[in-house]
């Protein structure tokens, strides 16, 4: 899914002659299912405890259902909308679930699954580029992690601090 992304990131991006967009580079495409904040070690270090406890193995494919400015009433970047489904609310419950257990205060959000391509800088360019409204991918996800997102010239970079895979079958479980 990620080289799709890419794909119609690199087009937008080639038809951004105002330099309207700063574009995400495809390594850092991702979908965000509790924005943590500041927090310093040991808090995360609690709250992968507690995703270990909380999360369920299973078995997730995302479905992309198209690219749109977001959010719609005041846009601030381009991204690829997912899907919603039964079992990406269930990985989204589990994970609000462990963050609540481990005590780090996040702020409510409504759950909109999306994959930014792109953030609008605040200049009077404006992207004039065609945004391909219907798109189709599908991936199987396959970890949830904990990003540390480290600020550059060029934009966030996200380092995995913690990984948790999905599928993988677990003797402890037992």
């Amino acid at each position: 899914m990620a080289n799709t992304l890419g794909d119609y990131a690199a087009q937008m991006a080639y038809q951004d002659k105002s330099n309207a967009v700063r574009w995400v580079d495809q390594g850092n495409f991702h979908i965000t299912l509790a924005f943590l904040g500041e927090q310093n070690e040991r808090e995360l270090e609690a709250l992968a405890d507690q995703i270990d406890d909380h999360l369920f193995r299973m078995d997730l494919t995302l479905t992309l259902s198209h690219l749109s400015p977001f959010p719609e009433s005041r846009p601030k970047l381009i991204a690829a909308l997912v899907k919603r489904s039964v079992e990406l609310e269930s990985l989204h419950q589990q994970i609000m679930a462990a963050v609540m257990a481990s005590s780090i205060m996040v702020e409510r959000r409504r759950f909109i699954p999306h994959v930014t391509l792109g953030r609008y800088r605040h200049s009077r360019n404006q992207y004039a580029g065609a945004i391909p409204n219907r798109i189709s991918a599908h991936a199987d996800a396959a970890e949830v992690a904990i990003y540390e997102s480290v600020l550059t010239p060029n934009g966030a970079e996200y380092e995995p601090l913690f990984r948790f895979p999905l599928n993988e079958f677990d003797y402890n479980e037992i």
